[in-house]
């Protein structure tokens, strides 16, 4: 199978998943918040946010690591080598995974002042949380897209179920941590049961690795470390943190929904990126630097194709949005207009720091994400006392912009290739048209499904008006044909060569 024929095939699963866990998402999300109310939304959020960054202490790196040297060996047809490494990964990550849940376990039992159902909640989750990424990881080192959408696919709609079923009698946070845990229990199993037919699942102990590629690991692991320690900060939600200490819990509730619906927003353009780390780290086995350049102007152009109509569409309409929420969330709409437009760059850079993960070059990541978190944490500290949930969706995304602009420049002097500044512009101004329009008829109207629906008509027509797309960019989605239903294919071929004027 060819790389771009890989491509397409992980884009198709990563798609599925992706559209349908935003759709599940944004419909519990809004359940949700109208049945807690922001206050007790903002606890719940609080949760949830303490879960991912307990992971992240858990997980020093080691699922980037499966996912690089899984594709890596995989790709040059050494299974055992692959499994090898699978087998002393899970196992540093149950241990690590145990001692930070135990960890928190033992406090919430230590401190009477502290919340003790829900930090035993929390604890367990975190186990949980470290297994699944590292199986997903695995998954996708295998370049295996289909296990783990599937999976997503139906832990999400259970979730979904069960946490509109909750709050629909009148149950508060408890049962649902509940719920999410039985998700994470449901998705490692499902994942699990389809990973030995990638890796050898050996008995214990586990097949020694060469000196080489264990230094290898350490030294991609610690790098990854040190940018999950500062991009923690810039990226993570980190701003909850702050808004802990100087907001309310009505702040925490508006950052973390808009941060959560712009970022299952621009998990769209995600689609066309999730897939590059294995297939760089592929191409770097087989040493071919000419398809990496090639694949790496291609996803850019995709990338921002599909990222800045959804940022900046996604702020036009963001007052229409914010009301879905209900009333008291329509003071929302600031901040989730700076998160649609914030997150642009960095689904666009995703494409640059999957490629340098990949030729192991995440050094600069470190260099860059560190400086960037010190910048954030002085912007948190000028902006949250005094604007809130505003200010910190400021610090956050003005941060996210800086370093994303860095690391797609670093990355294109790495490849040593001009990035296409002219047809990224000629992007721009096709979305900003169609957001444009879209703004206008939300406003007039009032209506957010019609002005959603013009801009989707408007934008495609704009892209050819401008000529953002070019035959190589036409020949990958083309390929995307394959995977769509047989009675939708003529139309989805006849969109694309709409688009690419030649």
């Amino acid at each position: 199978m060819s790389v771009y024929q890989t491509i397409v095939r992980n884009t198709y699963w990563s798609a599925l998943s992706t559209v349908g866990g935003l759709v599940m998402g944004v419909i519990t999300n809004i359940v949700i918040a109208r049945a807690l109310g922001a206050p007790l939304l903002g606890r719940y959020n609080y949760w949830l946010w303490l879960i991912g960054l307990l992971a992240l202490i858990a997980s020093p790196g080691l699922p980037g690591a499966m996912t690089k040297f899984g594709a890596e060996y995989l790709g040059r047809e050494e299974r055992e080598s692959a499994s090898a490494i699978f087998a002393r990964l899970l196992r540093i990550e149950l241990v690590l995974g145990a001692l930070v849940g135990g960890t928190v376990l033992v406090f919430s039992l230590l401190v009477p002042a502290s919340d003790t159902a829900a930090l035993a909640l929390v604890a367990f989750s975190v186990l949980l949380v470290v297994v699944e990424v590292f199986f997903q990881a695995a998954a996708k080192g295998a370049q295996d897209f289909r296990v783990f959408s599937q999976a997503s696919l139906i832990g999400g709609f259970l979730y979904a179920v069960a946490a509109i079923t909750i709050v629909s009698f009148g149950y508060g946070i408890y049962p649902l941590l509940i719920a999410y845990i039985g998700r994470r229990i449901l998705t490692i199993l499902l994942i699990g049961w389809k990973l030995p037919a990638h890796y050898t699942l050996q008995g214990s102990p586990a097949p020694a690795l060469p000196p080489e590629l264990r230094q290898r690991i350490i030294r991609y692991s610690r790098d990854i470390v040190l940018i999950f320690a500062t991009s923690t900060i810039p990226y993570e939600r980190f701003g909850v943190f702050f808004l802990k200490l100087f907001a309310t819990d009505v702040d925490i509730a508006f950052y973390s929904q808009s941060f959560d619906l712009a970022m299952k927003s621009m998990a769209i353009p995600a689609i066309f990126t999730a897939t590059l780390l294995p297939t760089f780290a592929s191409l770097q086995g087989q040493n071919d630097v000419e398809r990496i350049g090639r694949v790496y102007l291609s996803s850019n152009r995709i990338a921002a194709a599909v990222a800045m109509p959804i940022g900046l569409g996604g702020a036009a309409v963001a007052a229409s949005v914010a009301l879905l929420y209900g009333p008291d969330f329509l003071g929302m709409t600031p901040i989730l207009a700076i998160f649609f437009i914030g997150n642009i760059g960095g689904s666009i850079a995703s494409v640059s720091v999957a490629m340098l993960y990949s030729a192991e070059e995440q050094n600069y990541m470190v260099r860059l994400n560190a400086v960037v978190a010190l910048f954030n944490i002085v912007l948190s500290l000028l902006l949250v006392p005094a604007l809130g949930a505003t200010g910190a969706a400021l610090a956050t995304c003005g941060c996210q912009t800086v370093s994303s602009a860095m690391c797609i420049a670093h990355a294109a002097r790495r490849l040593q290739v001009e990035l296409p500044f002219r047809i990224l512009g000629r992007v721009f101004f096709a979305a900003l048209s169609a957001a444009i329009a879209a703004w206008l008829i939300s406003t007039w109207l009032g209506g957010l499904v019609v002005a959603v629906a013009a801009a989707v008509l408007i934008y495609p027509v704009m892209l050819r008006t401008f000529a953002a797309l070019d035959t190589s960019d036409q020949e990958l989605l083309t390929r995307l044909s394959q995977h769509v239903p047989q009675s939708l294919a003529p139309a989805y071929q006849g969109l694309v060569q709409f688009l690419v004027r030649s």
